[in-house]
């Protein structure tokens, strides 16, 4: 049996116009950053040539995010919610939430899987084709623009002590503890 230990919204907790703001200042800092440091270690001449496979790369990132979650995910396949956020609007923006609850380890792996896995993927691929390292730079802080609220569970999650599942919901998450007693019978 588990009990509720937490409750946390991190809509209401941080809002929406606050996470966006720290998504924004993520991506160009991570550009910044990323940008100069690869600059540095690398000394060739960036070209604009692919510009439109760039524009769908980043139009593509979003998708590969959340498909990462999901992948991450995939034992509780089931279980799996899909919330469209705007529903009045074109914007295709969802949120995919697991309606059982999980480990407190497994669901953190799965909050920073497509932040590693992307940003791997970008320093790698960049390394290869130095050339288009400024457009794999910012789709690497593009990424860590969309993982921002992952961080933000992250960090809400692992700085409390109590709790040793999450159950996610459209608004939030609980964290859950096993209750004192046994969940089986004892034989004999």
């Amino acid at each position: 049996m588990l009990n509720c230990s937490r409750s946390i919204d991190i809509h209401s907790r941080f809002g929406i116009p606050r996470i966006a703001f720290i998504s924004s200042v993520t991506v160009v800092i991570t550009f910044l950053v990323s940008f100069e440091m690869f600059h540095y270690y690398s000394n060739v001449p960036f070209t604009d040539r692919h510009f439109l496979i760039f524009i769908i790369s980043m139009i593509c990132l979003y998708p590969l995010h959340k498909l990462i979650h999901v992948l991450t995910v995939l034992p509780y396949f089931r279980y799996i919610k899909i919330y469209k956020l705007m529903p009045k609007k074109w914007v295709p923006f969802y949120n995919i939430f697991l309606d059982k609850p999980v480990h407190k380890s497994y669901f953190c792996i799965c909050l920073i899987a497509p932040l590693i896995v992307i940003s791997i993927l970008c320093v790698i691929i960049a390394t290869k084709s130095p050339h288009y390292g400024h457009y794999l730079m910012f789709l690497l802080a593009l990424n860590a623009g969309f993982s921002v609220m992952d961080i933000l569970y992250l960090k809400v999650i692992l700085f409390c002590k109590r709790g040793q599942y999450v159950e996610e919901h459209v608004n939030g998450f609980v964290l859950l503890e096993k209750n004192g007693k046994s969940d089986y019978m004892s034989i004999g």
